[in-house]
């Protein structure tokens, strides 16, 4: 794993910046499937800036295009854009786009609000899950390892304990994830360790606690984002996740909740994302 970080850390200049998917419009839009910011949520989503009469850009474009298809074909959800810059029509855009045999949406000056963008072509860069961007510079191997990292850090399924040394509680990590309760007596060990002796371990339980209050509220800030977004199937999972983590706070999202499960495209769209999840699970 270290090797991986460093990798990206020496290589990639690593932005780690949040933004949104911009010009995703009809005008823009030259080959490929179209596609709505919507559709790339909770997606690892590597984009490649090129353009017309660039012999490099070609090459990349089917060597991503090809890894993409790759993690795809293994049940990942990643996505790839193709972001043409530079003079040029739809038309032409398109037919550069066939001669490189590329079969992603390709679009005209979309992308990511949070990219820097490059000062040459080809340019790329991975978007996570999280809408994160954590790759971006122009080597192509490692904008494959980063999508690569980011789809390994997946959470499969929501851990509620992260960024934590646990030794005392380390029989912990895998009993307190999303869908299981962490209110009540399920914190019981935890703040009963508060009062001991060694630091170290009261310590450690303090930091469980924080890290669990923590993801509550991440989880709170997911469901408002998802229910602006009107990712139905995503908001009926986390609403779901949530109640059952917490369930003496479930009553604030009741009434959503029941208008969600009744809806079948809301159902649909949650069992897509579940299976996902199982299937990043069985890689780890």
């Amino acid at each position: 794993m270290r090797w991986v970080l460093s990798i990206l850390f020496a290589c990639s200049a690593l932005a780690l910046v949040a933004g949104e998917w911009k010009g995703l419009d009809e005008a823009n839009w030259c080959m490929g499937r179209k596609l709505q910011p919507n559709d790339l949520r909770r997606r690892v989503v590597t984009v490649v800036e090129w353009t017309t009469g660039c012999p490099d850009c070609g090459e990349v474009l089917a060597f991503i295009q090809k890894n993409v298809i790759g993690q795809r074909a293994a049940g990942h959800p990643v996505g790839m854009l193709a972001s043409h810059h530079g003079d040029g029509g739809a038309d032409a855009v398109k037919t550069a786009a066939e001669g490189y045999g590329v079969k992603c949406a390709v679009y005209r000056n979309a992308g990511f609000s949070g990219a820097k963008g490059g000062g040459s072509f080809p340019h790329i860069y991975v978007v996570d899950t999280t809408s994160t961007v954590v790759y971006e510079g122009s080597d192509r191997n490692d904008a494959v390892v980063a999508m690569v990292e980011a789809i390994t850090n997946l959470p499969v399924p929501g851990q509620l304990i992260n960024g934590v040394d646990l030794k005392k509680f380390k029989a912990f990590q895998k009993k307190l994830v999303m869908g299981v309760k962490a209110e009540g007596s399920a914190l019981a060990p935890f703040k009963a360790a508060l009062k001991s002796r060694k630091a170290e371990e009261a310590e450690e339980a303090q930091a469980v606690l924080d890290s669990i209050e923590k993801a509550k509220k991440n989880l709170a800030d997911e469901i408002a984002a998802d229910i602006e977004a009107k990712d139905k199937g995503a908001a009926l999972r986390d609403i779901r996740w949530f109640c059952k983590t917490w369930p003496s706070e479930a009553a604030k999202y009741a009434d959503k909740f029941k208008e969600l499960n009744a809806d079948p495209e809301a159902r649909a769209g949650e069992a897509a994302l579940l299976k996902e999840l199982k299937a990043a699970s069985r890689r780890r």
